[in-house]
């Protein structure tokens, strides 16, 4: 009689359980939304700019109905404390944009506008004369320039194909319009981009997740 000893192997193709902290599901959704902001701020074209916007403002609601359903279920007094919560996410101007922006998205509209391109000749270095430029579809151009004494700097095109600006939100069934936020908290914030609102988005659910972990901890 041998006594063996060893490892005890996962079978093939096992998935491990693993266990879940509180509000796990709901975090991960936080962190899908922070990725949807990276992935737009690494965009080099507009679908992968809109697609990362999309990403995030779904990711954010979902957040906070994974985030409101597991507190209920796990808390009695969760409801009345998520409730105020809740409350402010309607009436906070940026809070409530992101809510449409992600109701748009659920119907297939991107709700972004972009500002009109432009060129700029020479790239606003070069100093001298043009006599005849000419740009095929292509992006090649060709011209005839004559620097002016002294200048080193290269002739350039530079083409700037316009940047993202939040729109006007329209929502037809309730007949109402949201215009791009100006406050958030009691904060000026007119002019921000979509990806400084989405961050703020973002930064503002983080901070009610540690509120509530700090309030009721882990589950009994």
């Amino acid at each position: 009689m041998a006594i063996e000893r060893g490892q005890v192997e996962p079978a093939p193709g096992a998935i491990t359980p693993v266990s879940r902290g509180l509000w796990h599901a709901a975090w991960e959704k936080l962190a899908e939304a922070a990725a949807g902001a990276t992935q737009m701020q690494q965009a080099k074209n507009r679908v992968e700019y809109e697609a990362g916007w999309t990403r995030l403002v779904d990711s954010l609601e979902e957040f906070w109905t994974r985030f409101f359903d597991e507190g209920k279920s796990k808390f009695p007094s969760f409801q009345p404390w998520a409730g105020a919560i809740d409350a402010q996410r309607k009436q906070d101007p940026l809070l409530a944009y992101l809510y449409q922006a992600r109701h748009q998205s659920q119907h297939g509209r991107i709700a972004l506008d972009w500002t009109e391109g432009k060129v700029q000749i020479g790239g606003g270095e070069f100093f001298g004369t043009i006599k005849n430029l000419q740009i095929s579809a292509s992006g090649n151009f060709e011209a005839d320039v004559t620097s002016s004494a002294g200048s080193e700097a290269r002739f350039k095109v530079v083409h700037d194909p316009g940047s993202a600006s939040l729109p006007i939100l329209v929502n037809k069934k309730h007949k109402q319009t949201f215009a791009p936020p100006v406050w958030h908290q009691g904060k000026d914030i007119g002019g921000i981009s979509p990806i400084d609102a989405g961050q703020l988005g973002v930064k503002f659910y983080d901070h009610v997740l540690q509120d509530a972990l700090r309030k009721f901890g882990e589950a009994p």
